[in-house]
């Protein structure tokens, strides 16, 4: 009687078919596939969004804590170069979406900084800071699993303010045109790239990201924004980006006289 039961045993077994196997490892890949497009999307437009919004206030806090109360002596600073990795900024970019925020990095390597949820944008190391004739030029992500940093960047419309803040203050970029150029055209990242001006005397901000938006990277889309002002930390954020972006702390504390 048991050598039947283990007999008929080894035949139900053996009854599982190949292509029952390959169908149910097909229906396992669909259902991952799956978690996978609904994960992503709310990986890098929720959980990456809040998590730089957070962040980037964290880092406003600090260095509004950290300022000093001297008055403002009316000269536009440098920005202190950071060490590689280094978080140095927040780009505030209404354009993008009305409480956008994401922290700027030192270099654009993909896993120093821009394949990381609490970085996310690099700005070229050959490049200038904010405050210093010339070009600054930042690098993020469009399309990814990770983060998209520069997913929006076609919302912007000549005249468009895009802000860096940094612990010293605000500088304040007005967006002016957009081009599609090559990836080899690295003259983008030039001191004064294709724009009118005065070498050595304009400042600019260039933003780069890989074109199309969803379908790889044969293309790089450059937006280039000019210098417009900048507003130091002692006399709060700039009026234009609290009124575009209600959520900012317009009441800062100022420290100082700002004048």
């Amino acid at each position: 009687m048991d050598e039947t039961r283990a007999a008929r045993g080894r035949r139900r077994r053996a009854r599982l078919s190949p292509l029952t196997v390959i169908g149910e490892l097909l229906l396992l890949g669909g259902l991952g596939v799956f978690g996978y497009i609904v994960w992503q999307p709310w990986h890098t437009g929720l959980a990456v969004t809040a998590k730089q919004t957070d962040l980037s206030a964290q880092d406003s806090a600090k260095w509004q804590s950290e300022a000093s109360a001297e008055p403002w002596d009316g000269v536009v600073p440098v920005a202190q170069r950071p060490a590689e990795g280094e978080v140095f900024a927040v780009l505030h970019a209404p354009a993008f979406g009305t409480t956008y925020a994401n922290r700027v990095a030192e270099t654009t390597d993909w896993w120093t900084v821009l394949n990381l949820d609490d970085k996310g944008i690099g700005h070229y190391e050959t490049t200038q800071m904010p405050g210093e004739p010339g070009n600054v030029a930042l690098a993020g992500h469009r399309s990814g699993p990770l983060i998209n940093s520069f997913r929006e960047i076609m919302n912007l419309r000549v005249g468009d303010p895009l802000f860096i803040e940094t612990a010293d203050g605000w500088y304040t970029y007005r967006f002016r045109s957009i081009e599609y150029v090559l990836p080899d055209e690295t003259d983008v990242l030039n001191p004064f790239p294709r724009l009118d001006g005065t070498p050595g005397q304009d400042q600019i901000l260039t933003l780069t990201t890989c074109h199309p938006k969803l379908a790889g990277s044969d293309e790089r889309a450059i937006a280039y924004s000019v210098f417009e002002g900048y507003q130091p930390r002692s006399a709060g954020p700039p009026a234009e980006l609290v009124e575009l972006n209600p959520t900012m702390e317009a009441t800062q504390a100022p420290r100082g006289d700002a004048s």
